[in-house]
């Protein structure tokens, strides 16, 4: 259970950089309260006047009468008349500008919170990824950050209703202790106008965080569903810089759409008082004899009640909103805060190329409990091509994964130029490193935007990728060619033409090592032929590292090796393991 004090911390963590915000809000809260506490007061000696009753008795008259006397025009009457319908529009000046001023505090609050959160799980291991669900991170990005916004936005609504309504009762009590029991007697009706209103707003903010929601799902599913190959290709700025201009969607708009929806509210609040005072004013022309005596204390109290009656009772629901929203402050501080995916350390070292072999020195892997490698040793030789077989959950994936270092191994290390892959920074080694998984990632755009996953190359290069992965004959067959949409997750393209365009999309970018992780296993028998070709051609263009179940897809590796149960039982050749009828050769048998 959060404390008090530790809520507080929380929030102040959100607005570091904005206090400043917060600083001109309650000065100009303690103005505006000041100033309607002061409207609400001159009624009385408008009002006493009318009936020419003596308003000495009142402790802040004097002051009252002195400032009047300075309009030099009309009447005692008229004189506070004006001065009652001046405050009054300088109140609504005032409190247009500071919800203006909130509403462009909130919307760098939600901005500065929601790119907080997209560079932190970002910056996150893979492995946080593998134990987070979807649909949790997709909360986090669009839901949470609103409850933080929200938070704010009841807080301030607290502040300044407290405040008016403070300055407003002392004033009423100064006047008349007694007349305060009229607040309480009125206030019902006015309540149910404003509690009407306020229902009618929140629909309205509702609509409002739907349409948030629907210009950044897009990016963020896209991002989570393509974690592996964003990652390996290094191409998340290119998502980062989605992302953000996405938010521009709908948060550009944010101030100005939150300050037009507010000006209605702070409009009928400000005309109500301005009415009675012209009103008061109509009455003392054409009516001064009849005035009763009761007038200037119900004018007076009336106008107190329909102030602080309304906020008052605002009040509670913002508590009540205020405790609900406080779990999901919570949880966004948490994992701002929260360092347990960060075990992968980025190294110093460049890595431009692949000059020798890439091998693996006892390496050892487990998930949580589960030890998955055990002293895995191989050697990846530079410029040939080297199958990994075996059957499902022996390893190969994860061998894949510790390559691409999005995991590093719990004991032995990975030689990449001589050096333990740790020494190198990750980004600099993953720009030259080639990947391709068994669920190829497409997202909804274009195929040549597929192919360049965010990379800058030029038309020649996307074409001369395209041709390389045997995919630029059936992309010139499309209607548009390489400005096709694909639709989302490439629902429009087979299995096999998905996968050329993701072998495009590693080879555009000149690998020095490819990976190419059961990247046949999911499509049939003539799918599979036309990635087998294209896989035959870019393996001559740099090391590859074929991961296979299916044996046929690798026959013509310069050599094979066989993982069972975590553990390297066998490698050689196709022909050469054939020959010593042992794991290959039964797997050969069963056609695996």
């Amino acid at each position: 259970m959060v404390t008090f004090k530790e809520y507080l911390h929380q929030l102040r963590f959100f607005i570091q950089g904005y206090e400043y915000y917060l600083f001109l809000l309650l000065i100009l809260s303690i103005i505006i309260g000041l100033i309607d506490a002061g409207s609400i007061a001159l009624l009385y000696p408008m009002i006493s006047v009318g009936f020419q009753i003596n308003a000495d008795a009142i402790p802040f008259y004097g002051v009252i009468e002195y400032i009047s006397s300075l309009i030099p025009m009309g009447s005692q009457f008229v004189h506070l008349g004006l001065l009652f319908i001046l405050l009054t529009g300088i109140s609504l000046i005032l409190q247009l500008a500071y919800w203006k001023i909130a509403f462009i505090f909130q919307r760098e609050l939600i901005v500065k919170t929601k790119k907080s959160i997209f560079s932190k799980i970002d910056s996150n291991d893979y492995k946080f990824f593998v134990d987070a669900r979807q649909g949790d991170l997709i909360n986090l990005f669009n839901q949470s950050p609103y409850y933080v916004q929200q938070t704010y936005d009841r807080l301030l609504c607290l502040c300044t209703d407290l405040m008016t309504s403070i300055l407003v009762i002392v004033m009423l009590f100064l006047i008349s202790p007694g007349g305060l029991l009229l607040v309480l007697i009125g206030g019902g009706v006015f309540y149910l106008i404003i509690n009407s209103i306020s229902k009618n707003i929140s629909e309205k903010l509702g609509n409002l965080q739907i349409a948030s929601g629907q210009s950044e799902n897009k990016v963020i599913n896209e991002y989570i569903t393509g974690i592996k190959p964003i990652k390996a290709l290094h191409a998340s700025e290119h998502w980062g810089r989605q992302y953000i201009d996405a938010l521009k969607v709908y948060w550009d708009k944010f101030a100005e759409l939150m300050f037009i929806q507010r000006i209605p509210i702070i409009a009928i609040n400000s005309l109500f008082y301005i009415t009675i005072g012209v009103i008061v004013l109509v009455l003392y022309i054409y009516y001064a004899d009849n005035f009763l005596v009761i007038i200037p204390v119900l004018g007076t109290f009336a106008a107190g009640m329909m102030k602080i009656l309304p906020k008052a009772m605002n009040m509670g629901t913002y508590k009540m909103e205020l405790k609900n929203f406080y779990p999901h402050v919570t949880t966004i501080h948490s994992i701002l805060q929260e360092k347990k995916y960060h075990s992968v350390v980025n190294g110093e070292k460049t890595c431009n190329e692949i000059i020798s072999d890439i091998i693996l020195e006892d390496v050892s892997f487990s998930y949580g409990h589960a030890k998955i490698l055990h002293n895995v040793s191989m050697t990846i030789a530079k410029g040939s091509m080297t199958a990994l077989v075996g059957h499902s959950g022996s390893g190969k994936s994860t061998i894949a994964s510790l390559l691409l270092r999005l995991y590093d191994p719990g004991s032995g290390r990975i030689l990449v130029n001589g050096f333990d892959l740790k020494e190198y920074d990750v980004n600099t080694y993953r720009d030259i490193v080639g990947y391709v998984s068994q669920d190829p990632f497409v997202f909804n755009a274009s195929i040549r935007e597929n192919i360049l996953f965010g990379g800058l190359f030029s038309d020649k290069e996307v074409i001369d990728a395209a041709k390389l992965a045997y995919a630029h004959e059936f992309i010139m067959e499309l209607p548009e060619g390489y400005e096709t949409l694909v639709g989302d997750q490439g629902v429009t393209l087979s299995g096999g033409e998905k996968q050329r365009i993701v072998i495009a999309r590693a080879m555009i970018r000149r690998p020095e090592f490819l990976i190419l992780d059961e990247a046949t296993s999911a499509l049939d028998n003539i799918s599979e032929a036309a990635v087998q070709k294209a896989i035959d051609q870019v393996a001559k263009e740099c090391t590859t590292l074929v991961i296979a179940h299916r044996l046929t897809t690798i026959r013509n590796a310069d050599k094979i090796v066989v993982i069972e149960k975590g553990r390297i039982v066998e490698e050689g050749t196709h022909e050469e393991l054939i020959e010593r009828r042992g794991k290959y050769w039964e797997m050969s048998e069963n056609k695996a």
